[in-house]
């Protein structure tokens, strides 16, 4: 890890994300039940999971942006503890703000990964921006890393665990675990905000 990649990630105190392309591996699965009706289901990392536990057992504030609405989201963001979810935002700037203002957070101490152009003003404003392997151009070059595994494949680990090792945080957590006494923090209430100008 560069230095100043290593000082960006640092002064992280809130983790923010995108869904599709970055927690999932950005595929629609759609299916169609017995009654006609068209539902949709995602596939989630387990390795995602533990990154997101962990940070959250060091202190650090979990969020989702994301334009798309779906139930599984917001049951896999209240099962890792995360504090906010925002869903249905094509546009992310006003997420964003919302939680500076809450967290009482400069942009400085946010990370954000996304994948797409509607992920672009985020990027272009926090003090981590994470991007995948399978990113629009334009994302991969706004992006101060580009994560070696892909999208819904440990790519949201990939930058927790980078986080976590800048902060001096990753040696003592494993050594809890290791030990068995890992005490991981309480869920906090998810806070679910929800836009009609996203896609479902």
């Amino acid at each position: 890890m560069n230095q100043e990649l290593c000082a960006r990630a640092a002064r992280i105190k809130a983790i923010l994300t995108d869904v599709d392309g970055i927690l999932t591996d950005g595929k629609l699965n759609f299916f169609t039940l017995p009654d006609g009706r068209v539902d949709e289901f995602k596939s989630f990392n387990a390795l995602d999971g533990l990154g997101a536990r962990m940070c959250r057992s060091c202190g650090l504030t979990l969020g989702i942006i994301t334009g798309r609405r779906h139930p599984s989201t917001i049951y896999r963001a209240k099962a890792l503890g995360f504090a906010y979810i925002y869903q249905g935002f094509l546009t992310k700037t006003g997420p964003l703000e919302d939680i500076l203002q809450r967290e009482h957070l400069t942009p400085e101490e946010v990370a954000f990964i996304g994948d797409d152009l509607t992920d672009l003003p985020l990027l272009r404003r926090v003090g981590l921006a994470v991007t995948v392997p399978g990113a629009v151009d334009a994302v991969k070059k706004a992006a101060h890393y580009i994560t070696v595994r892909g999208g819904g494949n440990g790519a949201y680990r990939e930058m927790t665990d980078l986080i976590l090792t800048a902060q001096g945080k990753m040696e003592p957590l494993l050594e809890q675990i290791n030990a068995s006494g890992w005490a991981q923090a309480p869920s906090p209430e998810l806070q679910i905000i929800t836009s009609a100008e996203g896609i479902n």
